[in-house]
């Protein structure tokens, strides 16, 4: 059986960032020409497939749906980067390779990785006149000539032979030997299994690729399918197969080489994003994502030259719409450079909140505090951090960072136990703004205020009571335990469904332990 593959899940914990001071710079160069501005293009959304500046390269071949995407295939096309386009069958993946590869007028090679030997890469392998060396006589499959190659099925290949196409990929060579004509390493695959997926979806033989082969690819670009499309799209799709072959609107060529100048001069000199890509790790490492130091330095050449190609299609286009922006050049990069793609698929909303997260203290200056607490991607730890002596913080921006820390929890008893600390913790300061105190009484109005009231109960909801009611026998009479029983019975009888009672007493007993709330 297939290995199932999971979704990359970052934490709720990130999800939703405070924002970074309003005079908070953005990184930038001053002698680039692609500095960004926050004016000229709004934020991007969850989802990286915002409308993008384009000329359609991709529309006018009867692929509907990938405009969004142009930007990220011309920046394949321009760095000469491995690409891998991962969707389900039926999808154009082979079509429009195929297509790009006649439109730059390059010599293509198409393989099937679950069906071809490596002889059919290679050629037949025949000893040298001196017995000590092989050579290869060459066949019209051999890869020896090609200046793209089109590796299908990546992830249903042997595992021998999958070894030795990760040397063409990485590295261009074969057996040791320089491919010195291959431009182009392109591949595709059909998504991994998943638990989310529908029986019916699932490829018999797909596997999640391997993370060291997924992290050779510096594009990973999952393609629109049929359930992408709207209504319109999909009617103009069924009607397209009657117009013949399609040609591209605008020479390909000519294009890619604008574009690959423009790359080429932000090579020569590039926007200072280092503090971007320094805080983007450490933000991946604390939600438990590892990015590779190969992973990171592709990750800036591939916004570069996405950047490179947005520039180019917006300059074509002649759009009156912003011009586009490093901050969501920068989302793209990552939506499109994430090698968990290759294994089951990413939480694209936690995956912006920490791209937000990044930007926003690589935009700040060393000395505000804000690019401390920024660093500190649990919103808890944010408030125990700002609590510290000597810390300065604004009323407004500590009470954000409170109400933060309080939503984020996962269920409604974890809030209440949070927001019960941090009253206690600050009931006699003036820290917190008189909205934020208010937000805190109105989760804590159950637990501080208990009422009697008499329920009937049955089922769960009676051994909930049951536990509850044993846990609070066996506890003291000081203010930690007292508390606790009343964070305990004010969510009775029918709360404590997504925790145990005796969970929420060990997590609440840490927490008052980490305010510093006193000793029992």
């Amino acid at each position: 059986m297939p290995r199932k593959a999971t979704k990359t899940a970052l934490p709720a914990a990130v999800s939703a960032p405070p924002a970074p001071p309003a005079s908070a710079a953005s990184p930038s160069s001053p002698s680039s020409p692609s500095s960004p501005s926050p004016a000229e293009e709004p934020l991007p959304a969850s989802s990286p497939s915002a409308k993008v500046h384009s000329v359609h390269l991709t529309k006018p071949l009867g692929l509907l749906g990938w405009d969004h995407l142009e930007p990220v295939l011309l920046a394949a096309l321009a760095t000469e980067e491995p690409l891998l386009l991962i969707g389900k069958h039926g999808t154009a993946k082979s079509f429009l390779l195929e297509r790009l590869a006649q439109a730059l007028e390059l010599n293509y090679r198409f393989y099937n990785a679950s069906l071809i030997n490596y002889d059919d890469l290679v050629g037949i392998p025949v000893p040298d006149s001196t017995q000590t060396r092989l050579h290869y006589i060459s066949t019209p499959t051999a890869i020896w000539d090609a200046e793209v190659v089109f590796i299908d099925e990546l992830n249903r290949t042997r595992p021998d032979l999958q070894n030795k196409l990760f040397s063409i990929i990485h590295e261009r060579r074969v057996q040791g030997v320089r491919l010195e004509k291959l431009q182009y390493r392109w591949a595709a695959m059909n998504p991994p299994p998943s638990d989310e997926a529908d029986s019916s979806e699932v490829y018999l033989g797909a596997e999640p690729l391997d993370p060291a082969l997924a992290d050779r690819f510096g594009f990973l670009i999952e393609v629109p399918d049929w359930c992408d499309l709207s209504k319109e799209e999909k009617g103009v799709l069924l009607l397209d197969q009657f117009r013949g072959r399609h040609e591209f609107p605008v020479d390909v060529a000519q294009v890619v080489a604008q574009t690959r100048a423009l790359y080429a001069d932000f090579c020569t000199h590039p926007p200072d994003l280092t503090a971007y890509f320094i805080a983007l790790e450490s933000q991946l490492q604390t939600a438990g994502t590892r990015f590779s130091s190969r992973r990171l330095s592709t990750l800036f050449r591939t916004a570069l030259g996405i950047h490179a190609a947005r520039l180019t299609l917006f300059s074509l286009s002649g759009d009156p719409s912003p011009k586009p922006t490093l901050e969501n050049t920068l989302f793209l990069a990552l939506a499109y450079g994430h090698p968990g793609l290759a294994a089951g698929g990413v939480d694209r909303v936690a995956l912006l909140a920490l791209h937000r997260h990044a930007w926003g203290i690589a935009g700040l200056r060393e000395d505000d505090p804000w690019k401390e607490l920024l660093g500190i991607t649990d919103p808890l730890k944010r408030v125990l951090h700002a609590l510290r002596p000597g810390f300065s913080l604004s009323e407004a921006d500590f009470s954000s960072l409170v109400l933060e820390a309080v939503s984020s929890q996962r269920c409604q008893e974890l809030s209440a136990a949070v927001a019960l600390v941090i009253y206690l913790r600050l009931r006699s300061s003036k820290r917190i703004a008189a909205t934020a105190a208010e937000t805190l009484a109105s989760q804590l109005n159950r637990v501080l205020t208990p009422a009697t009231v008499t329920h009937r109960v049955y089922g769960h909801a009676l051994s909930r009571c049951r536990e509850v009611a044993n846990l609070c026998s066996g506890l003291g009479s000081g203010p930690r335990d007292a508390y606790t029983r009343n964070l305990l019975n004010a969510f009775l009888p029918d709360g404590l469904r997504e925790i145990t009672p005796a969970e929420l007493i060990k997590v609440f007993h840490k927490l008052w332990e980490q305010f510093g709330l006193g000793k029992e």
